[in-house]
Parts: structure tokens; sequence; C-alpha cells
């Protein structure tokens, strides 16, 4: 009985040896370890994956969230800023004057801008600098002087008012205004209040009579909702557009009306935009080079006594240095 009891206690004592882990780290093979250190090393690398998983994703919600936001807030500044030209200009417009929109929505005729007499009321004349343009004396019309009227009472309120611009079945039938440089109402309104949709400008180096200048330049944004000169792409995108439609500019000192020539994408260094020429030969080899790579054109003959308008916006084509370049030439003076 003793031996088996001094037995019992070998056992006992054996089974709590402190000294027992240290053994089993002896009995382990190199496999078993190599396993442990390959187990643990993926359960590290599993962790810093998840940690980059979710900072990945955290990083694509920001961003989701800022585009979501620029592009609210974007909406929302050209929703407005068409709001505030309609709440500001209305009564002026084109658009009104002509009696109110079309049932179609589009703007209405402009049968009514022609002229009561029968006689041709533009006759091309002498060449800048001389502002001899001459132009046909024709019977009274009542809605030219109206427009006339109404461009004249909107610039004594605010003095950087150039003209107005309309073009049928467009959104286009908005206030120019001549700023100090060609930058400011980029985010001024033709009032002089912030905005960021801009204005519609002239050049600042233009003449203030319109037939002064053998080339009116005229900028405006290029906005999503369609309202600037978003509209401009309507002769880039339809030739049947381009060939029927015709651009009008009224000013305090008459109504003008240019068919389009040419509409063109450039480079914004290109010089389209030129609005000085050494002479009527200068401006001819201007009209040949604006002419060389059109979207659509027109075989209309230049001399040294016309004059164009030269509409410029941004193409939404993905590369924000190119322009739309639409032009037209003028083809009836009315004062």
């Amino acid at each position: 009985m003793e031996i088996k009891r001094r037995h019992a206690v070998h056992e006992h004592s054996a089974n709590h040896d402190p000294d027992i882990f240290l053994h089993s780290l002896d009995e382990i093979t190199p496999d078993q370890l190599g396993k442990v250190v390959i187990t643990s090393r993926r359960r590290g690398s599993d962790l810093v994956s998840y940690i980059i998983e979710r900072i990945i994703y955290f990083i694509a919600v920001a961003i989701f969230v800022v585009c979501i936001s620029a592009l609210a807030k974007s909406l929302w500044e050209q929703f407005s800023g068409e709001f505030y030209y309609r709440q500001m200009t209305d009564m002026y417009s084109a658009s009104h004057l002509l009696g109110g929109e079309g049932t179609d929505g589009t703007t209405p005729s402009v049968s009514a801008l022609s002229a009561s007499g029968t006689s041709d009321p533009f006759v091309a004349g002498v060449s800048q600098p001389d502002p001899g343009i001459k132009i046909e004396v024709t019977e009274y019309n009542e809605t030219v002087e109206e427009l006339k009227a109404s461009i004249a009472s909107l610039k004594r309120r605010y003095p950087d008012i150039y003209g107005w611009i309309y073009i049928e079945d467009t959104n286009i039938d908005y206030p120019v205004v001549k700023g100090p440089d060609n930058d400011y109402y980029l985010k001024h309104a033709f009032t002089g209040e912030p905005l960021s949709v801009g204005a519609i400008f002239t050049d600042c180096t233009l003449n203030d009579y319109i037939l002064d200048n053998y080339n009116t330049v005229i900028y405006g944004h290029n906005l999503n909702g369609g309202s600037m000169f978003n509209h401009v792409m309507k002769f880039a995108t339809d030739e049947e557009f381009f060939n029927t439609h015709n651009i009008y500019i009224y000013t305090p000192t008459g109504l003008y009306e240019f068919e389009p020539f040419n509409i063109s994408v450039f480079s914004y260094k290109f010089q389209y935009f030129r609005t000085w020429f050494a002479d009527g030969d200068d401006f001819l080899s201007f009209i040949d080079s604006m002419l060389e790579a059109p979207i659509y054109k027109k075989d209309l003959e230049f001399t040294a006594d016309d004059r164009i308008v030269t509409l410029s916006t941004c193409t939404k084509l993905g590369i924000r240095t190119l322009r739309y370049c639409l032009q037209a030439k003028l083809i009836r003076a009315i004062e």
C-alpha cells in the first residue's frame, strides 16, 4: 500500500509540474511551430486588409458626399441665377416685347421685328475706323422702337449695359454688358452683384457703337441647366438649326440681325476673339482662317465693309481649354 501511495503522489506531482509548459515546448515539432507562426501572420494580414478596406470605404463615401454636394450646389446656383435674370429682366426681354412665350414653350417669332417698309434696311458702308456704315431710312417700326427704348431704360439703371441678345427657339434672351476687363462678369450679374453664373458680356475692347467693330465678341457660360450660352450647342449639333436661325442684337441705337456662317471648336488660345484689325484685308484674312475646320459653315460672301458677331462658350467636351465659336455676318440693321 505504501508503494502505491508513493507512486500516486509521484503522478500527482508530475501533473502539477511548474515546468510543464517548457516541457511541452520541447515536444513541439518544427512543422507544428511553423503552422502557429503562419496562422499568426495570416491573422495580422487580415487585420491590416480590413483596416485598409474601411479607410477606402470611408474615403469613397466622403468623395461621394462632396460630389453630390457640389452637384447640388451647382444646380441650385444655375437655377437661382436663371430665376434672378428672369425676375430682373422680364420686362426688357425680346420675348416679352414680342408677346411672351409661344404655345410650345419657345420664344415667339421674330417676324414682328421686320421693317414696315419694303426697302432693304442695311447697306454696307465704310470700313473701320470710320463709323459711317449707312443705314437706309425705313418706315417707323413700333416693335423696334420699343426694343430700343427698353434697352435704353435698362442702361440708365446699369451703365455697363451694352445691348440685348436674342435667338429664336433658344433660352438665349439676355442683357449684354461690357465690363472693365474680361473677368469681372464671369462671376457677377449684369447688375454688378456677385453671381456664380455670371453675365453675358462683350469683349472689353469693343467700341460702344456696334457697327464700329469688325468683330463683336460676346462671352457667356455654358450651364448644364440650359441657361446662358448653353443653347449655342444647338448650332453645333443640328445643321438645320444652324442654317435656319439668326442672331438678333438690339442696343439703344437699333436692331442688328446676324446670319451664322461658322460654328467651330477652338482652343481658348486661338485668336478667334480678335476685335482689332489693321485694315479690311486683315479682316478678310481672319474670316478665311475661321473657316479652316468648321463643324458647319455657310459659303457667304464677305467684303471689307462687313461686320460679324462671335459668340464664345465652353464646349462641355471634357477639355477645359476648348470653346465653341459661333460666328455670324451682319445682314440687316434697323436704326
